[in-house]
């Protein structure tokens, strides 16, 4: 393992490494409250300004959670919700949580995950993990997701 990678994985463990969540939706809240409960700092990201105003006042959006979900985020000094993308950069490990859904012959719409990989490669830094949770076809991080963040001066 290189040190970077080293260096990162030792923040995780010691609970010093920030996670970004981005997509608060069915997919990526449940992910940001497991990695809430496990002790890291969450920053989650949405375009929808709804959802960080809900979850600033503990206000639950996805009711097979429940309230109490919401109401732990909504109190803790670990977790914020944002819809500023520009601070990307301020986590150690992004975690990509769009929704791609299916277009006219079934096939995923990628246009989220582009959009995100975008606004990931405008801020990426040296050592910071990215991974896509989006369901999607093989191939589709090195393909689509990698060439976005490339395209937006990312490497």
């Amino acid at each position: 393992m290189n040190r970077t990678a080293q260096e990162l994985l030792d923040r995780i463990e010691t609970r010093q490494a920030v996670a970004g969540v981005i997509g608060l939706g069915y997919v990526g809240l449940p992910l940001a409250h497991a990695l809430h409960e496990g002790g890291l700092r969450v920053v989650g990201f949405d375009v929808d300004p709804a959802k960080p105003e809900a979850l600033a006042r503990g206000a639950c959006y996805l009711r097979h959670l429940g309230e109490g979900v919401f109401r732990t985020l909504g109190e803790s000094d670990r977790f914020e919700a944002t819809t500023d993308f520009d601070r990307l950069g301020e986590a150690d490990a992004l975690c990509i949580c769009v929704p791609t859904p299916l277009g006219p012959h079934r096939e995923p719409d990628l246009s989220y995950v582009v959009a995100t990989g975008r606004a990931v490669g405008r801020t990426l830094r040296r050592g910071q993990l990215i991974a896509l949770e989006s369901t999607t076809y093989p191939g589709t991080t090195r393909g689509e997701l990698l060439g976005a963040i490339m395209e937006a001066g990312g490497a």
